[in-house]
């Protein structure tokens, strides 16, 4: 449910109704990117806002619940996003837009 719940709000852009889903100290790990902690993890959305060739589905990479993205004209995911939940509230997140390879040796499996 919060995972769905984080897609369609991602899906639509609402990225301010996104931030009400983070705790407070939450970490980001833009894998061979950055990290961001806290409040800076702001500029992360700020940054997908701008680029309209995506599309969140809920689903799962190697059984564990994930964000899977495809890219505009793409049937498969390109990329995939982990999220870790604590009390309702997201604590961490990876997202592995620029570190495509690790979706090549996974199994991505859609739920939408």
């Amino acid at each position: 449910m919060l995972l769905s719940s984080y897609v369609d709000r991602f899906n639509a852009r609402d990225f301010d109704a996104v931030r009400d889903m983070l705790a407070q100290d939450v970490r980001l790990d833009l894998v061979n990117r950055r990290r961001l902690a806290g409040k800076e993890v702001a500029t992360y959305f700020t940054n997908y806002a701008g680029q309209p060739d995506w599309h969140c589905a809920a689903g799962f990479v190697d059984r564990r619940p994930a964000i899977l993205v495809r890219l505009r004209g793409e049937a498969a995911p390109a990329y995939f996003v982990l999220l870790e939940w604590t009390d309702g509230r997201v604590v961490n997140i990876r997202d592995f837009r620029y570190a495509r390879y690790a979706a090549e040796n996974a199994v991505l499996t859609v739920t939408e």
